[in-house]
């Protein structure tokens, strides 16, 4: 719909105007040389016609302009703005900008770098980069910036959704592939009716497969664009084909061959990425371990959040089907529609809540479109246009201002479940200054964000997994016995434990240094979110002193 009204807009700028398709510019000339007059000559109907040009070419631009859309995406902007400097970075945040640092640093000057590869479920080489050269251009608020400018460019009704709101004031992927996921579709639908959509269908698959390497869980969305690439060609043909011949044939060719190139390009990348990627992906996205969370509350979540936006979607389809005006049209408001749930149900389906509110937002786009095509079945009610429109708006406020309202809240709550980390960090900044070494926390990703200046990548290790080789040793100890020993040879200078997702490794890693006798509490730093109040309890290695006085030395 935006596309019609910008080309009939365009269409309407480069026209010429009906005075200068109508005026004769040499007969006018010759009329003027022969008007006898002692003043100047009056202005000919061509030189009358190129002012009026001229005077309706300065407004050619603003002609062209979508307001609605402008409107929409001012609203977008404001509600996410007003996000982006309320709270610190976020533990997925700091994760990927610390990641995209790390990278850009391999890339400028071959500096090791983690397999981030390996446990992140998107390329790391994309968003992350980009990521960061947001944030050395302009910090946090840069990279959340970023991801404002991915989203204002997928956003319609979208916009008054919570996690829309939320993914654009969030520095995560989420934004980057939703809006090379929304690119994709743009253009298998805008190659229906293009004498030659070679073009269009090679950047829609790259689009596609971009968004899929930009974050691994947009693959759930492939079969639909794949779908809606197919049946909008259906539909072309079943308007211009008299008896509609020839339309399933097309469809299938067309969706067959956006399907396989998409399928041969993701097989391209994940081969030029490595075994290191296919890694990531099985254990991120394909055989992603299975939570405890209840179906039911999940279902439930997603529907507080999305369901102002699938519930209309639900209704255009019922709509479109009872309209009897085609099988197709019909067919593509329900896949549209369907789609809103396919990030709720899948996982429903692996009982997980983890990134629930950003994975809701990539159906929400599709169903907001369904939306969208049961405002304009409002506008057709009646026969005047004005009566209409007047339909069309009422029902668009009736779903725009509760959803407005709601969306409002919800993506300040999102922005409250971290602590604020600013007075942690400060604190931490001064304690590592004060004490070098290697580092122990449950999420060093936060941290290590804000200290990358001061501390290396190589001096954090966390409480999810941790491998150690002890001096001399012939073999590398993981997980629990890897701590002991790490603690026992006082590998770290700093242990730093909240008790949170990991509390029973914590609580073995505090019984280990309380063993030991070498690592003392030094401070406790406190910090609140929206679940309550937690602290953070910072342990120092410092040397027993030995028999006769002499002090261990730290290594």
């Amino acid at each position: 719909m935006v596309t019609d009204a910008n080309e009939a807009a365009t269409g309407r700028a480069l026209r010429p105007p009906r005075s200068l398709m109508a005026s004769g510019g040499r007969h006018a000339a010759v009329t003027v040389r022969r008007t006898k007059t002692t003043g100047p000559p009056p202005l000919g109907p061509a030189k009358d016609a190129g002012r009026r040009a001229g005077a309706r070419s300065r407004w050619a631009v603003l002609d062209a302009v979508s307001w609605p859309l402008v409107v929409i995406l001012g609203a977008q902007a404001v509600l996410s703005l007003r996000l982006i400097w309320t709270n610190t970075a976020f533990l997925d945040e700091a994760t990927y900008l610390f990641a995209g640092h790390v990278e850009l640093a391999h890339w400028l000057h071959g500096s090791a770098v983690p397999q981030y590869a390996t446990y992140f479920s998107g390329a790391p080489v994309l968003y992350p980069l980009l990521a960061a050269l947001a944030d050395n251009a302009a910090g946090l608020a840069g990279a959340r910036m970023l991801s404002l400018v991915f989203m204002l460019s997928a956003a319609a009704l979208l916009l008054a959704l919570g996690p829309t709101q939320f993914l654009g004031a969030f520095a995560t992927y989420d934004a980057m592939s939703l809006f090379l996921m929304t690119a994709a579709a743009w253009c298998v639908v805008a190659a229906q009716d293009r004498d030659d959509s070679t073009w269009l269908l090679i950047g829609g698959t790259a689009l596609l497969a971009l968004a899929n390497a930009t974050k691994y869980a947009s693959i759930l969305f492939d079969p639909t664009i794949v779908a809606l690439g197919g049946l909008v060609v259906a539909r072309n043909r079943a308007i211009h084909s008299p008896a509609g011949r020839g339309g399933i044939k097309s469809a299938v060719g067309r969706g067959g061959l956006i399907a396989a190139c998409t399928v041969a390009l993701d097989a391209g990348l994940l081969a030029l990425g490595g075994s290191a990627y296919f890694t990531g992906l099985l254990s991120t996205t394909i055989s992603r371990t299975a939570g405890t969370s209840p179906a039911m509350v999940i279902l439930l979540d997603a529907a507080q959040w999305i369901g102002i936006a699938c519930i209309p979607a639900a209704v255009a389809a019922l709509v479109a089907l009872f309209r009897r005006h085609g099988r197709v049209e019909a067919a593509i408001v329900a896949l549209l529609a369907v789609s809103g749930t396919l990030a709720p149900l899948n996982q429903a389906r692996i009982h997980t809540t983890t990134s629930l509110t950003k994975h809701v937002d990539f159906g929400a786009w599709f169903a907001a479109v369904a939306a969208g095509y049961l405002i304009t079945q409002l506008a057709r009610i009646s026969r005047r246009r004005w009566a209409g429109a007047a339909v069309a708006l009422v029902g668009s406020a009736a779903v725009l201002v509760p959803a407005a309202a709601a969306g409002r809240g919800q993506s300040v709550d999102f922005y409250e479940t971290w602590a604020n980390s600013t007075q942690v960090t400060a604190q931490l900044k001064s304690i590592t200054r004060q004490h070098q070494g290697h580092y122990l926390t449950e999420d060093y990703d936060v941290p290590a964000y804000y200290l990358q200046d001061q501390v290396r990548w190589e001096q954090w290790s966390d409480t999810w997994f941790f491998a150690y080789r002890p001096p001399g040793g012939r073999r590398t100890l993981i997980g629990l016995p890897a701590y002991q020993a790490a603690i026992q040879n006082h590998y770290f200078a700093l242990v730093i434990l909240d008790f949170g997702d990991t509390a029973q490794t914590d609580s073995a890693i505090t019984a280990d240094m309380r063993k030991a006798g070498t690592y003392h509490v030094i401070a406790e730093l406190p910090y609140w979110d929206r679940f309550g109040v937690g602290q953070f309890t910072v342990w120092m290695y410092e040397p027993r002193a030995a028999a006769g006085g002499a002090v261990e030395h730290q290594r």
